[in-house]
């Protein structure tokens, strides 16, 4: 429950601590007292949107703390657990500062959090029923939603199973008529591709082919060049064919190592330019041979010529087509048979994804056609259940009926549509609530279902903001006894401005505005059993409070617990 609720400069509320108490819990005040005040800062607290024109002028930040009391084995103590956020010793502290920047601080249980934090937290603590909750109740979506509580846990779990089976199907189908729309754009892309690899696999490219051609291609278009080069070389060497034995390079090395070699046998120290001359002439010789071998393979070959022009043609043709080099083009070939890969089976993906559709279409007819099975009976039960409610809340002959049409359009709440129908006065066809239904007639009709629903949910505080609108005599007395029921399964806190409501209170507290300094307050305190004779009273008689309102106060307090006690 709700057992605490500090606030700090919300609009016309500069501090204000409230405590509240089990059971049925009364929010009483004159017209523009600040009743709302309160509501709107528990559901600043609760993640609902609030902005910086609640805060109080004067003031740079507004702030509000929510004590709730968890006990460990509830629903709602998992659920909590569940989110991360487990009571500490039985408890949970929700905290929100907004500030002018529009800055928002939260905290639960001291550690920060953020406001959607606030909201999933609050939803699973505090329902708030305001009149604008009561024409939501006209929702179809709201309807059907009701109805999926009321029937119980297993349903709403196959109506979880029915909306995950909508959205499996629903994507498999997307994804079939996508495959299909480009279906011809995918083979004309297969063909493409087919057709590059072909094309490149027929070349048979290899790493380092094209600067090997090139290299073969500068030696056959300079081989007579090459040759006339390399033969002169040879000549000066003195390896020629026509030069002489003492004519050359060779031949002069020689007869200079054989001079210095005859040189050193006088002077030992010319030793070893004797062996580097020995050894420049094996070199020379050992050039010589290697140039001959060069020379003799420097022959003229046009065709072979033309072979590697073509060659190479071809693979600048590739490159240009496919990459600047022969790796690059080898590697488009690998990309581009992986995409033909995913492309061909794409082929086989349509006909899983068919299949899928088949399956989860069947899956989800079957799945839906149970769910609304199950929801026809529990609108039977909501109904009675709802009808005897409303003969309490003085509207005896009053019918209502839960009709759910189990052929509408499929959709991720199955195939049903489900339309609250209401009958205030005898003689009078049960047409849908949005059509017949005034306002206090609205207020009671959710009102009823939030009684009936009390049983099967596990919220533990309802917030009713005014439900006895329009509302007066029996009626509201009818209201008042039904919340104070309804406080026994659930902490109810409830704005009201009829006494025969407020008498039927386990805690009443009293919201006035007073002046403080030439500025208006807003203050907020439980009332004692004398005070809240008082408070009646000025509920009954208006400005003066009469010896007779007093005593028609107390006897409203009596008849009070006399219908507690029997209840």
């Amino acid at each position: 429950m709700l057992a605490e609720l500090n606030v700090e400069n919300v609009a016309l509320i500069e501090k204000s601590r409230l405590s509240l108490g089990p059971g049925f819990n009364v929010l009483t005040g004159e017209t523009g007292a600040g009743k709302s005040l309160v509501l709107d800062a528990l559901g600043m607290v609760i993640g609902q949107r609030a902005g910086a024109d609640l805060i109080r002028t004067g003031a740079q930040a507004a702030r509000v703390e929510a004590l709730f009391e968890v006990p460990a084995s509830s629903g709602v103590a998992q659920a909590l657990e569940a989110a991360g956020y487990p009571p500490e010793d039985g408890q949970l502290l929700l905290a929100r500062e907004i500030h002018r920047s529009g800055r928002n601080r939260c905290r639960i249980n001291g550690r920060p959090a953020t406001v959607g934090e606030l909201a999933r937290l609050g939803a699973l603590l505090v329902d708030v029923q305001t009149q604008h909750e009561s024409q939501r109740l006209m929702l179809a979506s709201v309807q059907l939603q009701l109805l999926d509580a009321f029937a119980g846990p297993d349903v709403l779990e196959l109506a979880g199973r029915v909306a995950d089976l909508w959205g499996r199907w629903s994507a498999a189908r997307s994804e079939l008529e996508q495959l299909r729309t480009r279906e011809r754009e995918r083979l004309h892309e297969i063909d493409l591709l087919r057709f590059q690899i072909q094309e490149i696999d027929a070349a048979a490219l290899r790493p380092g082919e094209e600067e090997a051609l090139m290299d073969e291609h500068s030696r056959l278009a300079h081989a007579v060049q090459l040759q006339q080069l390399l033969g002169e070389a040879l000549e000066h060497l003195g390896a020629g064919a026509s030069s002489g034995a003492d004519v050359g390079a060779l031949a002069l090395s020689g007869m200079a190592q054989r001079l210095v070699q005859q040189a050193a046998s006088l002077d030992r120290a010319l030793e070893p330019i004797g062996r580097e001359l020995l050894a420049c002439t094996e070199q020379l010789g050992e050039l010589a041979r290697a140039m001959r071998r060069h020379l003799d393979q420097y022959e003229v070959r046009p065709d072979r010529l033309q072979e590697v022009v073509e060659r190479l043609e071809l693979i600048d043709r590739l490159k240009r087509k496919y990459g600047n080099s022969v790796r690059a083009v080898l590697e488009y070939a690998d990309a581009a048979r992986r995409k033909l890969e995913a492309l061909e089976s794409e082929g086989s993906r349509a006909g899983q994804l068919q299949a899928a559709v088949e399956e989860l279409g069947t899956r989800y007819e079957q799945a839906a056609a149970e769910l609304s099975r199950r929801r026809q009976e529990a609108a039977q039960r909501l109904s009675r259940a709802v009808e005897r409610e409303l003969g309490e809340l003085a509207m005896p002959r009053a019918r209502f009926e839960v009709a759910v049409a189990p052929d509408q359009q499929p959709g991720p709440s199955g195939r049903d549509g489900v339309t609250f129908h209401f009958s205030a006065n005898p003689g009078e066809a049960l047409r849908p609530l949005a059509r017949v239904a005034s306002g206090g007639e609205l207020s009671r009709t959710l009102l009823a279902c939030q009684s009936v629903l009390a049983h099967v949910q596990e919220v533990p505080v309802l917030v009713f903001d005014e439900p006895d609108a329009g509302l007066g005599g029996r009626a509201a007395q009818a209201v008042g006894e039904r919340l104070a029921r309804l406080g026994r399964l659930r902490q109810v806190l409830v704005v009201t401005h009829l006494p025969q409501v407020a008498s039927m209170a386990d805690f009443h507290i009293r919201v006035e505005k007073v002046d403080r300094d030439g500025r208006s307050l807003v203050q907020v305190r439980p009332l004692s059993p004398g005070e809240r004779i008082e408070e009646l009273a000025r509920m009954l008689g208006g400005s003066t409070i009469t010896d007779s309102a007093r005593v028609h106060a107390e006897e409203l307090l009596r008849l009070a617990g006399q219908a507690k006690a029997a209840g």
